[in-house]
């Protein structure tokens, strides 16, 4: 009977596989029908949600057409990712369960995911990113308060600082009973529309465009950062499209979480309606449109290298963008709740909205100083974590790791300016590599604490590392995490982050080491470890099942000119 079911078994496989081979073959004939002797290739798009539906209606047309490249048939693939997801995947291990194949072209709704994957590795992008669309930063509201940000307060995000922060509330515009005056900014790091709004409030604060991490560090702009920061509710969720549901579901504004959500206009459209995967909302909120200079949300479309990706998909994307940009495409952006660029074309159903005249906003931050508000934001409304930071200083570490300077130069600066705009938390600083100190691979340079005491002597190590002798990794590792657990802080979040260029000498292994471990973990004292690795040849798999095994990350940079990013997303609250 096994036997019989095993056959069935290996004809079911066989006949899977012979259909696809079947099918393939059926689409190869077809394509060289069509004049394409070379046969088909498909180029494969990432698409943000906010623009999923006009794009792939665009691909839809093109598809319906004939496009030879090379003597190819191209056919365009649409699949939808959320940003942060996809941009994970770019950067580390693409989840092709999740996410499907990965793409040839990536189209997120902000050019802050483009800038901060060049900064990662400039590597991965074919070509300069373009805009195809666009989406103003705008607030949404109940419709009483709507109507006070739209005529007695006459709201500007200049003066977004200033306004959650007076403690007169909405007393100020005679509404007394609804209490505090609070804009939701849910984590810049993964919300273009918060990220956006934050770095129009410091332009506005500073008199200057762009912010720079210059800028930021001047005492008017650090404060208003903090003052934005702290104004912020407990309960803001986590992304721009949680935070407005929670909103539309409240009865009135006295029970409301937060008076408004800031958010990219083509996000409060498919909110009301409730084409974003939740049901639409009981109280349809109602847009705002800043007096003054507002931010942009510019969609860019860009395409991508990889293993698979040859000539005729990279310039499959480049006419597939132009297709995008386009007037007949450009008019289904508008008509679908984006701006298309010449297409005043509006949706038809439209509760809320009121696709106000946008005043053109501001110059945007460079990718390491909008992670450094991102950083800093989640620290002063978090209150700080516990930090642990473990360098490897390795001979290797001397090696080149970009622009012709180190890999530990490149750590260097960013351990240094990690340090210099912490403004809360406790920080720990240990290099290690082979007998660092009396026989030990590690040494602890600095004693995890509060960053505002240490800062001087932690410039002091991080100047004092140097690269020499082997790395003996999993004992370093495995010593770090035993020390963050005896000094584990209940209440906040700690974690060990691991930077190194992948090397794996010395006497205990992967197993050993996390058996070591889970030898001192306990359930109630939740360590994770984020390791960072330099290099484009690591030991994927190994740095990965340890980083994942205490519900860490990995991360992996080309060249050491990342760091400074990566070091940021690592430290910073994550989904």
């Amino acid at each position: 009977m096994g036997v019989i079911a095993l056959g069935l078994v290996s004809l079911l496989v066989l006949g899977w596989a012979g259909w696809g081979w079947i099918g393939d073959r059926f689409d190869q004939a077809a394509a060289r029908e069509q004049g394409c002797p070379a046969g088909a290739e498909v180029l494969r798009v990432a698409v943000t949600p906010s623009a999923e539906r006009p794009v792939r209606e665009a691909a839809n047309r093109w598809n319906s057409g004939s496009t030879v490249i090379g003597e190819h048939c191209v056919r365009v693939n649409i699949s939808s990712a959320e940003s942060p997801r996809a941009y994970a995947g770019l950067t580390g291990e693409w989840n092709t369960r999740e996410l499907g194949d990965r793409p040839d072209a990536w189209l997120p709704e902000s050019s802050l995911w483009t800038d901060r994957l060049a900064a990662t590795d400039d590597a991965l992008l074919a070509a300069a990113p373009e805009p195809v669309a666009s989406s103003p930063v705008v607030l949404a509201a109940p419709e009483p308060a709507a109507t006070v940000f739209t005529n007695a307060a006459r709201f500007r995000w200049s003066e977004l600082a200033g306004l959650t922060s007076d403690t007169s509330g909405w007393t100020r515009f005679g509404k007394p009973d609804w209490g505090r005056l609070t804009v939701a900014l849910p984590s810049p790091l993964n919300n273009p529309a918060s990220a956006l709004a934050v770095q129009s409030a410091l332009v506005g604060v500073a008199q200057e465009s762009p912010v720079t991490q210059n800028v930021l560090a001047r005492q008017p702009v650090e404060a208003a950062l903090g003052a934005l920061a702290r104004a912020q509710p407990s309960d803001v969720p986590d992304t721009t499209r949680a935070a407005l549901a929670a909103l539309g579901e409240s009865p009135d504004m006295a029970d409301a979480p937060y008076s408004a959500v800031a958010t990219l206009e083509v996000d409060l459209f498919r909110r009301n309606l409730g084409d974003d995967g939740r049901p639409a909302s009981k109280r349809p909120l109602w847009e705002v449109v800043a007096a003054g200079p507002t931010p942009v949300a510019d969609f860019p479309f860009v395409a991508l290298t990889g293993a698979d990706v040859g000539p005729v998909r990279t310039e499959a994307a480049d006419r597939f963008r132009a297709f995008l940009q386009a007037p007949e495409q450009q008019r289904e952006f508008s008509r679908a709740g984006l701006r298309g660029k010449d297409a005043p074309d509006r949706p038809t159903a439209a509760m809320g909205m009121s696709w106000g005249e946008v005043v053109p906003g501001f110059a945007k931050s460079d990718p390491n100083t909008t992670q450094r508000i991102a950083t800093t934001w989640a620290n002063a409304v978090e209150g700080g974590g516990i930090v642990t930071i473990m360098v490897d200083v390795s001979r290797t570490m001397g090696g080149d790791g970009g622009d012709g300077r180190s890999r530990l130069d490149w750590v260097k600066d960013a351990l240094k300016g990690y340090t210099d705009y912490t403004v809360s938390g406790s920080l720990g600083l240990w290099p290690f590599s082979r007998s660092l100190e009396k026989g030990k691979p590690y040494a602890v340079a600095v004693p995890t604490g509060p960053v505002t005491n240490r800062r001087a002597s932690l410039h002091v190590a991080i100047d004092g590392l140097t690269p020499n002798g082997a790395t003996d990794f999993y004992e370093s590792v495995a010593a770090g995490y035993r020390s963050a657990v005896q000094g584990y802080v209940p209440g906040r979040r700690n974690q060990l982050v691991v930077i190194t260029d992948g090397g794996a000498d010395g006497a205990m292994s992967l197993s050993q080491a996390k058996a070591a471990i889970r030898r001192v973990s306990e359930k109630d004292k939740p360590v994770p470890v984020d390791v960072i690795a330099i290099g484009r040849d690591p030991d994927r798999a190994a740095l990965r099942d340890l980083a994942t095994s205490t519900g860490g990350t990995l991360t992996v940079l080309p060249d050491a000119r990342g760091v400074v990013g990566a070091l940021g997303q690592a430290v910073t609250v994550r989904d």
